[in-house]
This record gives C-alpha cells, sequence and structure tokens, in this order.
C-alpha cells in the first residue's frame, strides 16, 4: 500500500512525530464454502517444520512480495497499491503442486523457491501459518468481537460529538470509550490478542482428473479443501457459490470476488485463498483526538484527511536511514533552540525513516517508510529489496514515538496475469487470476 509523503517531526524530547504516511507493509487480502462436498484423502501425519525450512518459505515470500509490490507500483504508477502478497504466494504454492515440467521450473523461479522439491516449502508454509494463527476459543473470540463492537460505537459518537462541537459530550463519551477499551485489552492480554484466520479452497471441475496424491499433499499443509462443482453446467451458480464463501471467511470484507462472465464453462480450476486479520493497536488512538487535517500527497496535491493522533506512544520503533541505507545516528535528546530542519536531526533529502508498530500481542506490526522527501518515494522504491528492508527492519529502536497517521479505508482488485507473466510465470497463466483486498485503520 501506498500513501503518499509523510516528513516527521522530532519534538524536544526527542519523541517523533510522523505526519504523512507513505508505505504500509502487512499481512491481508485474498479469497477462498460452498454446497458441494470437499474430497477427503487420509491425512498426512503431523509435519514439525525445521528451522531452515521455515527460514526458506520466510525467504521465498518476502523476495516475491517484494518483486510482486514492484511490479505492480510500475503498472499502476501514482496510485495506491494494496495488495497481500502472502495471499499470491499460498494459492501459487497449491498451484505448483500440480504443475510439472518447464511450468514447475517457471513458478519456482518467480516464486524464489528453493531446488530439490516442493515439500520443504510446503512444511515451512506449514510452520508460518501454524505460527500466525492464534488459537482461541469461541467463547472468548464472542466477547472479544462484543467489546471491539461497543468501542467502536463509543468511538463513532465520540467523533461526531467532536464534529457538532460538543466537546463536554464528547469527552464524556471518549472517557466511557476508554474504559470498554481498558476491559478489552485486559482481555486481549490473555489471550493470542488478534484474530487471523486464512483459509485455502480449490474448485474443481468434477470430471477433471487429479494426479494422484495431489490432494493429500497440500491438505494437511494448507488445510485446503478440494470441491467437485459442475462449471460445464453450472458455472455461474457455481461463482455465486465461490463468492458467498470468500464474503464468509473474510466477515463479509469481500464480496462479489468474481463478476458476471468471469467463470465459464471452460473453467476447469478455482484456487481461492483468503487471509482475514483483526487486531488492535498495542497503544490504542484516541477516537477524541482524530480530526481533519491536511495529507500532502505530492508538491501540487494535499487533500483534507482524517488523521489519528498518538502522542507517547510506547508501542513502537524507529529508525532512519541515509540515501546509502545505512542507519542515521538519530539523537536522543536535542538542543530547545534547534530547528527541526537542522541536519543532525534527520537524513538526506534521499533518505528516510522508519516506525513500527504494535498491534496486541506483539506478534504482527505495521510497517511504515517514510521518503525524506515529498518526492522521494521513487527513490525509496528503487532501494527497497527483502535484503534492505530486513536489514532496516532489524536496526530499528524502541522508543517514544508521537504519531500521526491517516484513518483510512482501502479496496483494490488486481487481475494478475499479465503481471505474473512479466515476472517469468508464463506458462501457468492461460487462466484468470484475480486478487481483491480489502483493508482499514481504526
Amino acid at each position: 500500500m501506498e500513501i503518499r509523503h509523510m516528513k516527521p517531526r522530532m519534538e524536544r524530547q526527542m519523541t517523533t512525530k510522523l505526519n504523512r504516511l507513505l508505505v504500509c507493509v502487512m499481512v491481508l487480502g485474498g479469497t477462498s464454502i460452498a454446497i458441494a462436498e470437499p474430497v477427503k484423502e487420509p491425512a498426512k501425519e503431523g509435519v514439525v517444520s525445521m528451522p531452515e525450512e521455515l527460514a526458506a518459505a520466510a525467504n521465498a515470500n518476502g523476495q516475491f512480495a517484494i518483486d510482486l509490490y514492484r511490479r505492480t507500483a510500475e503498472t499502476d504508477s501514482g496510485k495506491n497499491v494494496f495488495l497481500s502478497p502472502f495471499s499470491v504466494s499460498l494459492a501459487l504454492s497449491i498451484a505448483a503442486e500440480g504443475a510439472v515440467d518447464q511450468t514447475l521450473d517457471q513458478m519456482t523461479s518467480v516464486l524464489h523457491f528453493p531446488k530439490g522439491g516442493l515439500e520443504k516449502i510446503h512444511r515451512g508454509q506449514q510452520g508460518l501459518l501454524a505460527s500466525a494463527i492464534p488459537n482461541v476459543s469461541s467463547e472468548t473470540r464472542k466477547k472479544i468481537e462484543t467489546l471491539r463492537a461497543r468501542l467502536k460505537e463509543s468511538n463513532d459518537q465520540t467523533e461526531k460529538l467532536n464534529q457538532s462541537n460538543r466537546f463536554a459530550e464528547a469527552n464524556t463519551s471518549s472517557a466511557a470509550g476508554s474504559k470498554v477499551a481498558t476491559e478489552l485489552h485486559t482481555l486481549l492480554n490473555k489471550t493470542t490478542a488478534y484474530d487471523m484466520q486464512i483459509s485455502n479452497a480449490l474448485w474443481i471441475e468434477k470430471s477433471y482428473p487429479i494426479r494422484p496424491g495431489f490432494a493429500s499433499a497440500i491438505q494437511p499443509t494448507y488445510g485446503t479443501v478440494l470441491f467437485p462443482v459442475d462449471f460445464k453446467q453450472h458455472s455461474d451458480p457455481v461463482r455465486l457459490q465461490i463468492n458467498k464463501w470468500v464474503a464468509q471467511q473474510t466477515g463479509n470484507r469481500i464480496q462479489d470476488l468474481l463478476g458476471p462472465q468471469s467463470v465459464t464453462t471452460l473453467t476447469k480450476l478455482i484456487i481461492t485463498n483468503t487471509v482475514y486479520f483483526k487486531g488492535d493497536w498495542a497503544s490504542p488512538f484516541d477516537a477524541a483526538q482524530t480530526r481533519p487535517e491536511s495529507f500532502q500527497q505530492s508538491n501540487d496535491h494535499t487533500a483534507k484527511l482524517p488523521l489519528m493522533h498518538q502522542r507517547n506512544s510506547k508501542s513502537a520503533s524507529y529508525g532512519a536511514f541515509s540515501s546509502t541505507g545505512e542507519l542515521f545516528p538519530t539523537p536522543r535528546e536535542v538542543q530547545v533552540d534547534l530547528k527541526d530542519e537542522d541536519p543532525s536531526l534527520y537524513p538526506d533529502a534521499k533518505g528516510h525513516t522508519m516506525l513500527s508498530l504494535d498491534y496486541q500481542g506483539q506478534k504482527i506490526q505495521m510497517i511504515v517508510l517514510l521518503p525524506q522527501s515529498i518526492e522521494g518515494l521513487a527513490d525509496l522504491e528503487r532501494a527497497l529489496t527483502y535484503e534492505s528492508l530486513q536489514m532496516w527492519i532489524e536496526q530499528l529502536e524502541h522508543r517514544t514515538v508521537d504519531v500521526t497517521i491517516p484513518k483510512f479505508k482501502l479496496e483494490s482488485t488486481y487481475q494478475l496475469p499479465k503481471t505474473l507473466q512479466a515476472m517469468g510465470m508464463i506458462r501457468a497463466f492461460k487462466i484468470l487470476f484475480v486478487q481483491r483486498a480489502h483493508s482499514s485503520t481504526n
């Protein structure tokens, strides 16, 4: 996702104020219940992922994510880019199990899979999925959702009162919301703190032959369900069935994934993957502090957007980097009379700053990259690789930060065949590949 320029300002106590958001790196998105009965094959015994398998899968996912972002950003130049490479990688990992010869070679190359078969990647992906998905009882999940609904209602009410200049009532509403937030965060701290659900399904023409062992190879690893369906006679009802399942898996965030005429009597296979994430900030933003402000998107365009504010956040890490990618030595204290433009506070115009914001549970973060100049995004993107991103993240330092970011909601749809073919996956994509994504901050 790209939202143009943010320039941070150091406070006198050397806290960092972020007032323009650039790039967020977060797992979200994708696609994948149906009336058809799923195929069931004997499951393999539980697989334990080895460290080298986890590392191989993480590296492959990261390399592919940067490649896909870069290619998509080039195609959609000047637009927000919001997609889930992890979702695409999982779906293609499943598809690769059924590929052979040149098709398989192209897929493994683009996906950065190590040579020597797919089993290592499958086991690594399985380990990553197991580590990401929390184990929360249905009773606790229901209570969390109830508290979230109450908090949202309180925040909405506070925002309306502020907009009507009824500030005393807004303060009362904010105080009530704060009590709900405290109860919610206390409960979240006793659990895994966030909700993440990942689902995969294959919708395959019932008359189409499946290679022996294919289902047993992917079902235990990805929790994939196979649905034999009748594309030949009932392509549109199957399309609606798939859309319904996707909506259910994403809490109705993604609806009507497959449009009319997108599924035909010639369709043989559709692979769907959903990654649903819902989390609370480790340091919540106060709804009473959200207000419309200027957001500079380029040298000649400024928009009015609702900006969320958080002062003295204790759940953030910060770092600044020069145009060469080296860590910039950000001071912790400055003289009172030192101006924000002083070169000792920030890197050069082609450098950037970074912020990591924790979600409850501290297992998932939102990473924000910020070019120092308004038109510095191109320079930052040229310097962005999986290796450089990992290096920068490792050098972030936990510190007190003042944060201001937009409250936003993004939806996007991508037709990926041309993109993946341009990346080198030519033979596999004589079929349609669509990604739809939805996200918001609050």
